[in-house]
């Protein structure tokens, strides 16, 4: 039973089904398929059907009444006898009818992603499912006809063209031959001129979410130059993500040398945002539970004792991470408003004039408090006297942040919010006469007496008709206590409020976060209309820089030293349930002097993560997977190299590896190091690919090692040796097991080796936060120390459970076990699992192993003969 409905689901996602209305008299409409011939407009109903050849720019018509077709041979007329999915027809009816297609070509291999146009007239429809902008065939003159005509052009007395979409017919008239990709075209950004034409388009997108189609989007998340040595990069190079920091500190006992564990970090030169920060002598940690930041020092920790040196209260606000630089404490946190529990409502009103149109603007007395996060810069340098410096407050919600040589680059997104209200329409005809309390009765069935009393008879004798009130959909209206019938007009929604811009909060000041020209926004209408924005801030001065935005969700984030990447599945992917096909679309943004859109481009399959991406030369390279690993065309891996082209503002695929995996494996782990690569993909067993990226345009799969099990997050130790987190499995089944490291050696790089493996844990369910989230692996390079903290429980028995910081250190081709911290498992954070950080650091000739918890603090020597 469970396949058979399995099946059915497949089926309506494998072909799609698309149904037309045709009212009484003439209908302009496009077919989104393929006609060998007419039989579809075979019926009484329809007079004669038109469209137009744009190639000899020549009517064709057709109809199954004879002396229609009579007529239209006549003329000289030709037939239409086939249709393209991109053509559409004029169809004139002399009755109202639906017309249910299904396109027997997958969606996710449309028959044609191409619009083609002639020079004059062409009588076109979109060839698969989007909703586009009015100016998405530029200067062209585009007309449209739904009862009435419309133009895309405002200088025309007629009624502006909002947006089109499937199925829809209209006219293009194109000044030369061209050929358009839809996906090409839907992926290119544009500014504004004015705050209206900003404003009105984030409208538009927003009215479009009415009327999406429920599969349209598918919801299952400067360092020095290094010298060469016989073309292998030298351990400096591969460790551009040095964690640890050795400075002099003075304390308590005197001066001594600090060699500690920091962030954890994807590039070199790029910081990112953590719980825990220090600058060598002072340790800051965020506490959530009690709404601070709490500071110690490695002195007093090193003693045992966890009394605050100083506290930071964060009273009205949720923590999110923190950055330490240069004296300088950064504070992200969220403040939440009363727009925190939903993206927009919908409010019924009997009339336009019963609301207020109201435009949500900086004004404080017209805006309600929104939910919001704030960047709060902290002056540290005397640790008994800080003070803040600025504090900004930003509409919406964190996604990530990055901080490059003293600014800090800063991703939110905001949800446009309006507030509807809806007309009453009072029904007609048979469904304003139906009685309320009778409708329900189906006269056909045996039942004869209903739950007031009445029987068979008396009911159907009344008039009362089960039948009408369904074949005339009057379960649409409400039927009230005051015998009115009526629905609201949810089709034409009048705006009673609206909130479509985020703004900047420094203070009681409000200003504007976004500018038209730098707000840069697709042709592709039916999308998520959240504005993702990226803000610059200098730590320094304290001071807010710049902002620039795209319209539309982006779900994938990686920076380097030079740009930033953000990725959206948001355009056209033809998805389908047993041929998982994917796109998704990078876009390039330069962090320079100012913040710079540069380019954008497509690659084929899904991001793992932000390790999916790398940037060396100008090169960005790309890891992806096409299809999931229950498809029937199964999967493919493959690396992509792609660079921007400033003139044409396009990411340019320069060249792609693919094939790597096995039959339905999927990349589970990637790391990109220099002209090295790693990619680790799963089904049962766990290959390892090295590949060599020296050669952008000629990337190369150099060697493969296949072991049970896989790999989450992989860690460069130097260039011959790779550390890796993740999970045993069963080699026969594929089953996952226990938590598990392991050490690769490379030092033959077409042939790695496993050296060694040790699992974590006893038991199956023990859980790392590291397997998901690189900055809670730490790792000092000056001694390969290195520190997983797990949680170790039994599934059916959490009150067993205890945390854990095991501590290790790579010794040539091992792994060896130095000491484990072990505390009671603390469920109190259960609303954010990762809340621990584990600190190594050397302090007077002593190693110490510490874990943070906010202010709970666990920490012991690691002993000499244990090392």
């Amino acid at each position: 039973m469970k396949l058979f409905i399995f099946l059915i689901f497949a089926l309506n996602i494998l072909y799609a089904n698309t149904t037309i209305s045709f009212e009484k008299g003439w209908s302009l409409v496009g077919i989104p398929k393929t006609l060998s011939d007419m039989e579809i407009f075979q019926t009484d109903k329809v007079d004669v059907v038109w469209s137009y050849n744009a190639t000899e720019q020549k009517w064709e018509g057709y109809s199954s009444k004879d002396e229609v077709s009579t007529k239209i041979a006549d003329k000289n007329i030709s037939t239409l006898e086939t249709l393209q999915p991109y053509q559409a027809v004029w169809v004139l009816s002399n009755d109202s009818w639906n017309l249910s297609v299904t396109d027997d070509t997958t969606t996710n291999e449309p028959t044609n992603n191409k619009i083609v146009l002639k020079e004059g007239w062409n009588l076109i429809a979109l060839p698969n499912r989007a909703m586009i902008a009015k100016d998405f065939f530029g200067d062209a003159i585009v007309w449209r006809y739904k009862e009435e005509w419309s133009v895309n052009n405002s200088s025309l007395d007629f009624p502006t063209i909002e947006n089109i979409r499937e199925s829809e017919g209209f006219w293009v008239k194109s000044e030369e031959d061209i050929e358009l990709d839809m996906g090409e075209e839907l992926s290119k950004l544009r500014t504004f001129v004015s705050e209206e034409e900003m404003l009105e388009y984030i409208r538009g997108m927003q009215k479009s979410q009415h009327y999406r189609n429920s599969y349209s989007r598918y919801i299952v998340y400067d360092d020095e130059d290094s010298d060469e040595d016989d073309g292998i990069e030298t351990n400096e190079a591969l460790l551009d993500t040095a964690t640890s920091t050795s400075v002099s500190v003075e304390g308590e006992k005197g001066s001594a040398e600090v060699d500690a564990t920091t962030t954890n970090t994807q590039e070199g030169g790029v910081d990112e945002a953590d719980i825990l920060k220090h600058d060598g002598q002072y340790i800051f940690s965020v506490d959530n539970h009690k709404k601070e930041i709490f500071i110690t020092s490695f002195v007093n920790v090193a003693d045992k004792n966890y009394t605050a040196i100083n506290t930071i209260k964060i009273e009205d606000d949720s923590i999110i991470d923190i950055y330490l630089q240069s004296n300088r404490l950064v504070v992200l946190s969220n403040h939440y408003g009363k727009d925190y529990y939903g993206y927009y409502e919908d409010y019924e009103s009997d009339s336009v004039e019963e609301s207020s149109v109201v435009a949500i603007s900086g004004d404080k007395e017209e805006r309600d408090e929104e939910t919001s996060v704030k960047v709060t810069i902290y002056d540290v340098s005397d640790i008994q006297n800080i003070r803040e410096l600025s504090s900004h407050g930003i509409d919406g919600s964190y996604n990530t942040s990055r901080l490059v040589d003293g600014k800090l680059f800063f991703i939110t997104y905001f949800n446009p919010k309006i507030i509807y209200g809806y007309n009453k329409i009072d029904a007609e005809g048979v469904c304003a006469t139906i009685d309320k309390d009778e409708r329900f009765m189906d006269c056909n069935t045996e039942v004869y007496e209903d739950e007031n009393g009445y029987t068979k008879e008396e009911i159907c004798t009344k008039g009362r008709d089960y039948d009408a009130y369904h074949e005339n959909r009057c379960y649409n209206y409400t039927y009230s206590s005051d015998d009115t019938v009526w629905r609201y007009d949810y089709q034409n929604p009048f705006i009673k409020s609206e909130n479509l811009l985020p703004m900047m909060k420094v203070d009681d000041n409000i200003s504007k976060l976004i500018e038209p020209s730098k707000l840069y926004a697709p042709k592709k209408l039916d999308q998520s209309s959240t504005i993702t924005t990226i803000s610059s801030f200098d730590i320094e001065d304290a001071t807010y820089r710049e902002s620039i935005s795209t319209l539309g969700y982006m779900h994938t984030y990686y920076a380097s030293t030079q740009s930033f990447y953000l990725i959206s599945r948001d355009y056209p992917r033809y998805y389908n349930y047993f041929n998982s096909k994917s796109r998704q679309m990078i876009y390039k943004f330069s962090l320079g002097e100012k913040l710079e859109y540069q380019a954008r481009g497509f690659v084929d399959g899904w991001m793992l993560n932000q390790f999916s991406m790398s940037e060396k030369d100008e090169y960005l390279r790309v890891a992806t997977t096409q299809g999931n690993s229950w498809s029937i065309e199964g999967t493919d891996n493959s690396i992509f190299t792609l660079q921007a082209d400033k003139e044409t503002q396009q990411l340019e695929v320069k060249s792609v590896l693919s094939g790597l995996g096995k039959v339905g494996e999927t990349i589970k782990a990637v790391r990109f190091m220099g002209d090295r690569g790693f990619v680790v993909t799963f089904r049962t067993t766990d290959p390892l690919y090295t590949l060599d990226l020296s050669d952008p345009l000629n990337p190369l799969k150099v060697g493969e090692l296949s072991i049970p099990g896989y790999s989450t997050y992989l860690h460069i130790v130097d260039e011959n040796r790779v550390l890796s987190i993740g999970r045993d499995a069963d080699e026969n089944t594929g089953e996952t097991l226990g938590l598990q490291l392991q050490l690769f050696d490379i030092t033959d790089f077409a042939n790695p080796l496993l050296a060694d493996k040790i699992l974590i844990g006893d038991s199956d369910y023990t859980y790392s936060p590291a397997e998901h989230n690189h900055k809670a692996f730490i790792y000092r390079p000056s001694d390969k120390m290195f520190g997983v903290h797990y949680t170790n429980y039994n599934y059916s028995y959490r009150d067993d459970a205890t945390d854990n910081l095991a501590i290790y250190r790579v010794d040539d081709m091992n792994i060896t076990t130095i000491q484990t911290l072990t505390t009671p498992y603390n469920n109190s954070y259960y609303w954010r699992s990762d809340t621990k950080r584990g600190l190594i650091f050397d302090l007077n000739n002593t190693t110490y192993g510490t874990v943070f918890e906010g202010s709970n603090i666990l920490s012991d020597t690691i002993k000499k003969e244990e090392q």
